[in-house]
């Protein structure tokens, strides 16, 4: 038996966690000796540093199968790693696994028909939010400390919420897109998820090489309160959780400013959805493609374990398909997209605010299989999808940084607080973050 350094005492332990929480169902590839055989080799070099870092499965990592939760993709493994798993490898991370998943990124529950459901840490027997469920789940149960999921609509935030624990969506273009499977190329983002906000700063940090602080401000904040849609219709503990923290942070110095935020809504609500279905084929053929999988797009969709996933993608993304917006309309949606960005633009510098705030998610996590096209809402059934996305989406389309602080909660599954800040201003949302945090946490 190989001697214990520091480095495979680190791993074994957080192999160990993995093992005792295997329940939640959060990693496809659980690599256990890959990840001992390199924590023995950095204790044979005398190192004292290593850390453990999970991925989710449509982010490349070299030697380990990138299924995208899709039955197509299962043989798939790529020789390198993603630019963004290389960049927190080189800071000294062993990747652990990689982690369950809505298929294709296509869902916000991680209730994957092929890979099975992933359970939310905080209850096994609720869902874990999506599409990078897994990753919230193992870094929440307390596997990891981070980890890497993917965002085109909500997908790091909406589960880092409904786990309770930190997630950011950086700003487009922010983190090298290459090595990860497409969904959208205008949308999609790799982003971090961590259990504190100090380790999802520093891990972005270690992927962008910036070096701005994001140490908590130490002066009063301005948040946009909004008036419409984002903080309406909201689930009965969302509600009383952001009522408590509009409270809160009030009294901790903070001027909340009254913003109408119904045309942000608007425009997401008008070209969110073109973006995505319209940039889906070509994106995903060139990324066939260039990774020599042998495989087409209509491949991939006709191998499709979850029905719905594969009827919206093969009626709205394949350019045959009666649900195509087509290139004109595409244009159209990419047009519109400058001017929500300057409308955005507009409303935090006309308000003079620090972030927009608002509940991450409307809802709670819902028991985990059931409710996966319609959930309860206030007495009615409401589209789980879109209702889990309702808050994220906007600035997601526009290609804003955001951020997801967990709320304290007593008594129901946990709630997040969402911030949306200046594009490219990533390191000052997160001390606004941190901010917040502490004002929370007071």
């Amino acid at each position: 038996m190989a001697a214990s350094g520091p480095v495979r005492t680190t791993v074994s332990a957080a192999l160990d966690r993995a093992a005792a929480t295997a329940h939640l169902n959060a990693f496809i590839t659980l690599d256990t000796a890959g990840a001992l055989a390199e924590a023995e080799r950095r204790d044979a070099r005398g190192e004292r540093a290593g850390w453990c870092l999970v991925v989710k499965d449509n982010i490349h990592v070299a030697g380990l199968p990138n299924t995208a939760g899709t039955p197509a993709l299962a043989g798939f493994t790529p020789r390198t790693d993603a630019p963004v798993v290389a960049a927190l490898r080189t800071a000294g991370a062993i990747v652990l696994g990689k982690t369950n998943m809505h298929e294709l990124s296509m869902g916000a529950t991680s209730r994957n028909h092929t890979f099975g459901a992933v359970g939310n840490a905080a209850d096994p027997a609720l869902f874990a939010g999506g599409s990078s469920g897994g990753t919230a789940a193992a870094v929440a149960a307390g596997v990891v400390d981070a980890g890497l999921g993917t965002d085109t609509g909500g997908s790091v935030t909406v589960p880092a919420a409904l786990n309770g624990v930190y997630g950011l969506r950086p700003s487009a273009g922010r983190y090298p897109a290459g090595g990860v499977t497409p969904l959208s190329t205008t949308r999609d983002t790799p982003g971090p998820i961590a259990r504190t906000l100090e380790r999802l700063a520093a891990l972005d940090a270690l992927v962008t090489g910036e070096a701005g602080s994001a140490a908590p401000l130490d002066r009063p904040l301005r948040l946009g309160l909004p008036r419409q849609v984002f903080a309406e219709d909201l689930d009965g503990p969302v509600e009383e959780a952001w009522e408590a923290a509009v409270d809160r942070l009030a009294a901790g110095r903070t001027t909340w400013v009254p913003v109408d935020t119904a045309p942000l809504a608007g425009y997401d609500a008008r070209i969110g959805m073109p973006l995505v279905l319209g940039e889906f084929a070509a994106a995903m053929g060139r990324y066939l493609e260039v990774h020599g999988t042998g495989l087409s797009t209509e491949e991939v969709l006709d191998a499709v374990g979850d029905p719905a996933v594969g009827a919206l993608l093969k009626a709205g993304a394949l350019p045959a398909g009666p649900g195509h917006p087509g290139p004109a309309a595409l244009a159209a949606a990419v047009a519109e997209r400058r001017a929500m960005r300057a409308a955005y633009a507009e409303l935090l510098a006309a308000h003079g605010l620090d972030a927009l705030a608002s509940p991450t998610v409307p809802v709670c996590a819902r028991p985990l299989h059931r409710y996966e096209d319609t959930l309860p809402l206030n007495g009615r059934s409401a589209p789980t999808f879109a209702t889990l996305i309702r808050n994220t989406s906007p600035a997601a389309t526009a290609g804003l940084p955001s951020v997801t602080v967990p709320l304290p909660v007593t008594g129901s599954p946990p709630v997040g607080l969402q911030l949306v800040g200046r594009r490219a201003a990533d390191r000052e949302l997160l001390a606004v973050a941190a901010r917040v945090d502490a004002l929370l946490r007071a």
